[in-house]
């Protein structure tokens, strides 16, 4: 009996210390928490660092505005990416954004602006990030950027504001008219993508031959283009393969349209000149 009571007096004791124990460390961890009332500080933050809209420039393409959460989310996060790859480097001279080959700004939340640029660096206000040459990371953001110009709008407009057109049908070539280029703009702009990978898939399977080929130069003197200058459309039957040869990943989009008509009409005059 005294064993079992010792026993209980040994438990009780020990619960005792650690309850003790317990109200100690409690006390020296949280007596000095207090309550911040930082709400304003919370949501200036917030403020501060959440894009709105992009304004992005493409030295071919031309402006653009991004205003959509899913491009602007992608966008933002290259940003972040880099920012954490590389160590940022101040600009001691400003620099004319129009010289890289993408430029803009990005609006926040609280109304203010960040310049930016991206080329082989990228600069964020008066901070530059990257080594100077061209990297994975580097390459596959001017790959997103660029992908947000392949639009029936926009490629109406690189043809456009082209100045030269040239075309290839079952061998016979020539450049052409300001009719049939105001024909190939119209029907670009009203084009529709493809963007079902079934349906594309479907319609390679199907083998068939183009009816022609058109590419378009951004500068009238051909030792002036460089592959960033050039547009090259495949023809088809119901649809064009667009092809920016400025595009390092390659990337083609397929536009719903039919253009057998021009191809025809400037074949037959290109035969009877």
């Amino acid at each position: 009996m005294n064993k079992l009571l010792r026993n209980a007096f040994l438990f009780g004791g020990v619960i005792l210390v650690l309850t003790i124990a317990g109200y100690y460390l409690n006390e020296q961890v949280y007596q000095k928490v207090g309550l911040i009332h930082d709400k304003h500080e919370v949501l200036q933050k917030v403020s501060d660092s959440l894009p709105v809209q992009a304004t992005i420039f493409h030295r071919k393409w031309g402006t653009l505005q991004v205003d959509d959460e899913v491009s602007l989310h992608a966008f933002v996060s290259y940003v972040d990416r880099i920012k954490q790859q590389y160590e940022p480097k101040q600009i001691r001279t400003e620099r004319d954004e129009g010289q890289a080959m993408f430029s803009g700004r990005i609006r926040y939340l609280n109304g203010n602006e960040q310049t930016f640029s991206l080329e082989n660096t990228f600069t964020l206000g008066k901070w530059s990030y990257g080594p100077g040459h061209e990297t994975p990371m580097l390459s596959a953001m001017q790959t997103q950027l660029l992908s947000l110009f392949y639009t029936p709008e926009h490629y109406a407009e690189f043809i456009r504001t082209s100045k030269e057109l040239t075309y290839r049908i079952d061998g016979v070539q020539g450049s052409m008219q300001d009719r049939e280029k105001g024909y190939l703009v119209s029907h670009i702009r009203q084009a529709s993508e493809m963007k079902d990978l079934v349906e594309i898939k479907q319609l390679l399977l199907r083998k068939q031959k183009p009816l022609g080929s058109i590419t378009a130069f951004k500068q009238d003197n051909e030792m002036l283009n460089e592959r960033n200058n050039l547009l090259h459309m495949v023809v088809y039957a119901d649809y064009v393969v667009m092809e920016y040869m400025g595009d390092d990943n390659g990337n083609s989009i397929y536009l719903r349209t039919e253009l057998e008509t021009l191809l025809h009409g400037m074949k037959i005059g290109a035969q009877s000149r």
